[in-house]
């Protein structure tokens, strides 16, 4: 009886064991790692790693922590960020290992992730033949067990190396090669990093630049509205020449710029001109005469200056003013040696705010806000010579727009009626601005929370927000109407209350957008194709009202 009761309790010490073995796998989640890392077409790089971690289990898990490094490449990294709701320790240096932790728990069933980035620089050394070398990175650090892991490298368009990277296929997206590796059931390994060297193709969209100096300057137009004139002072450092400038404008992509100044060791611009722009980018070999077609040679040092208004999304007006708030980001996505911004007047302009910005050093991922305002004076106007068409702005600026009192004659009481309607087609204006800032003002505002903040009780009263200063805005806007006395003035009208219903739809289509992303009923691969779309649909709108109401204000005052 002993020797059975001895075999059944080890039989029962047998089974225990594989049970015990399964509660421990279910104390872990599984871990998957894409790691990306993007050439970028200036010379700098950016390395992305999402970890996910996924709870098969019955019962919640924790989060476990995770090291990452970049081997070689820790001595270039510049900057980092993380997803928010993860913390990093401190690492013993600024390009890391870095250990990312969460104290949170992943449900049963559920998923939990985060997303390390860094910037890189320094990446890119010229041999001594005279070809381009890159740092780049296989394979990221690990500290865990991984499941999945996939190692990406993005190249620019028409770029590609010599010998694919260590342990990774070559693959062609479009116009531009990436190299790969998926693998599994990867054991806790170290950085995998090597120099590469970059294939000479004349259509290769890789020119290192380095940019000595970039300065932005909020000037003013001949009609008193803002505008901006930037200024990139850089060098070619890759192995072709540099067909296009891709820049980065404070105004709708369908902008045209005034290409002021091109200059390489001598002027090479004869004449001041416009040109529109092609995915943000200026063409170089379009304007210069008596210098080589194919654009900014290697080895040159070239000075690029261009002018263009300011998006009516940077500034607003009210009271005699012009208030003016705009991103401190670089004109051009590179690192620069110094960076500043300013405000520039002519005489008869008034600087309410012209602190200087003077930023020094800026990386690509700087971030910030500077303001500006002004005001204008009768005497710009008697200054400035314009036409009549041209002032409406400048007199609905300074408060011109008033009425006299008049004798009972009818010549001067016919005067009176004129300048009323003039009035009343200034305070619609306001009102439609104060809309428009409102409309322009919610997405940073919305960004600026924290997400754990954001519920349906906020985007309602975002709502009510808009529905509160759009009536405002539709009063004004009918007030005016039953001052109309002539066709083309009530087609005007008309022609705003239409535009204003398609501005209100888009703004609130995208507020739904950001609703249905941040409130997690959208995934962010369907938020991110879709949010373009929805900003060029609003922005397109905005634009067409903000013509409009100044066309409303001109046939007012011809009443």
């Amino acid at each position: 009886m002993r020797n059975t009761a001895l075999a059944v309790l080890l039989l029962l010490m047998l089974a225990f064991i594989p049970i015990q073995g399964a509660v421990h796998a279910q104390g872990a989640p599984g871990v998957d790692v894409k790691s990306v890392y993007t050439l970028n077409r200036y010379g700098f790089a950016m390395i992305n790693e999402t970890v996910t971690f996924t709870n098969n289990g019955t019962s919640a898990v924790q989060v476990p922590t995770v090291t990452i490094g970049f081997g070689a490449l820790s001595s270039d990294v510049v900057k980092t960020n993380l997803t928010s709701g993860f913390s990093m320790g401190t690492p013993p240096s600024a390009g890391g290992p870095f250990t990312v932790s969460s104290g949170g728990s992943v449900p049963a069933g559920g998923s939990s992730s985060f997303v390390l980035n860094a910037l890189l620089n320094n990446v890119v050394t010229t041999a001594k033949n005279g070809s381009l070398l890159v740092s780049v990175l296989s394979s990221p650090s690990i500290s865990t067990k991984v499941a999945t892991l996939l190692n990406v490298v993005q190249m620019p368009v028409q770029t590609s190396f010599l010998s694919p990277p260590s342990g990774l296929k070559a693959s062609i997206l479009g116009t531009n090669n990436t190299y790969y590796s998926k693998l599994t059931d990867v054991t806790p390994t170290t950085a995998n990093a090597s120099v590469r060297a970059v294939s000479t193709n004349a259509a290769q969209d890789f020119n290192p630049l380095k940019v000595v100096d970039a300065q932005r300057t909020i000037t003013i137009a001949p009609n008193g509205t803002p505008e901006v004139t930037d200024m990139i002072e850089f060098e070619n450092l890759g192995t072709v020449a540099l067909a296009h400038l891709y820049v980065s404008l404070l105004a709708p992509s369908s902008t045209q710029v005034t290409i002021l100044t091109a200059t390489a060791n001598e002027p090479v611009l004869q004449n001041q001109f416009k040109m529109s722009l092609t995915g943000g980018a200026i063409d170089l070999r379009s304007f210069v005469v008596g210098y080589p077609t194919d654009g900014v040679q290697t080895g040159t040092e070239f000075t690029l200056t261009y002018r263009y208004p300011l998006g009516t999304s940077y500034y607003s007006t009210s009271g005699g003013k012009v208030t003016i708030s705009i991103p401190e980001t670089p004109p051009v996505q590179a690192f620069i040696g110094s960076y500043s911004l300013n405000l520039t007047l002519k005489q008869g302009a008034n600087a309410i705010k012209s602190t200087p910005v003077s930023l020094g050093a800026v990386t690509p991922w700087h971030t910030g806000q500077a303001s500006f305002s002004y005001g204008l004076s009768l005497g710009w106007y008697l200054d400035s010579g314009l036409p009549f068409a041209s002032v409406a702005f400048i007199l609905l600026l300074i408060g011109l727009f008033v009425v006299r009192a008049t004798t009972v004659s009818g010549e001067e009481a016919e005067t009176v009626e004129e300048e009323t309607s003039t009035e009343l087609a200034s305070t619609m204006i306001q009102a439609f601005d104060e809309k428009t800032n409102l409309v322009n003002g919610l997405w940073p505002e919305i960004a600026a929370k924290d997400p754990n903040e954001l519920d349906k009780a906020y985007f309602d009263e975002v709502r009510s927000r808009l529905d509160s200063f759009r009536n405002r805005a539709l009063q004004r806007l009918n007030e005016v109407k039953q001052k109309s006395t002539s066709q083309k003035f009530s087609e005007v009208v008309a022609q705003i209350q239409t535009t204003e219903r398609e501005v209100d739809r888009a703004a609130k289509d995208k507020l739904n957008l950001y609703q249905q992303y941040y409130l997690r009923q959208m995934r962010k691969e369907v938020y991110d194709r879709l949010l373009p779309q929805y900003t060029k649909r609003l922005e397109r709108a905005l634009n067409q009202l903000t013509d409009e109401l100044h066309t409303v204000q001109r046939e007012a005052k011809l009443l």
